[in-house]
């Protein structure tokens, strides 16, 4: 499949589930779940050393060394012919390791989208309210929210990128379908501890794999550009 199909496909289904999510009620039924409705407490509590050790703080550091070890890779890249074929693709993963959890938490910013621990339904004080409707004129003057799409697991899908590391149909699928689950376990996490809806996870992942091809798609064309006569 070409990237102009890839990303035409991504983006229906993108489409697909902003419409889902907008009318039902999907998001609430599986937050349900990790919601302990007696007792008023999520799964996994937010301020749980090792979860969040492991999970948050733990896994943003793993992305953050990765990174850095793509950097020297391709710097030792310029002087090893060894590693000159692999120079576009750990040049599209680290950009997609800088641009998508960047992108994605810009958005966060402006969405106005609170998370599910901040809903009556869940112990919170505030009303739930689908991301695409407009705040009900009595809502409480909170600070906005900060919820939508979700930020954390877009380190992990920011991996996706893996899939431009190989050129076997097998190993693309295993390079995509790592970081796929990687992102899946951050925003399991962050769903279990009432820190996300489900919908805020697929919408990370589908604008995390648009974003990243969109940097192959720059990248290969700028290294075109830069090796034709």
């Amino acid at each position: 499949m070409t990237l102009g199909r890839a990303f035409g496909s991504t983006l229906a289904l993108l489409i697909l589930v902003l419409l889902v999510a907008e009318t039902t009620l999907l998001d609430l039924w599986v937050q349900d779940f990790f919601y302990a409705s007696e007792a008023r407490r999520w799964w996994i509590d937010k301020d749980a050393y090792w979860p969040r050790m492991i999970f948050y703080t733990g896994a943003k550091w793993a992305v953050a060394l990765v990174g850095i070890g793509i950097l020297m890779a391709l710097l030792w890249s310029r002087k090893s012919p060894l590693w000159i074929s692999y120079r576009r693709p750990l040049m599209i993963l680290l950009l997609s390791l800088i641009l998508v959890p960047g992108v994605i938490s810009s958005l966060k910013n402006v969405t106005n989208v609170h998370c599910p621990w901040s809903l009556t339904r869940y112990g919170g004080a505030l009303p739930f309210v689908p991301v695409f409707d407009a705040q009900p004129a009595d809502f409480p003057a909170v600070r906005p929210g900060k919820c939508y799409p979700a930020g954390h697991p877009s380190g992990g899908f920011a991996f996706m990128a893996l899939f431009f590391l190989f050129s076997t149909r097998r190993g693309q699928w295993l390079g995509l379908g790592f970081g796929i689950s990687l992102g899946w376990i951050m925003g399991i996490y962050q769903m279990m501890k009432g820190a996300h809806f489900l919908s805020h996870v697929l919408v990370s992942m589908l604008l995390s794999w648009l974003i990243i091809q969109g940097v192959a798609w720059g990248v290969e064309r700028g290294m075109r550009q830069a090796t034709s006569p």
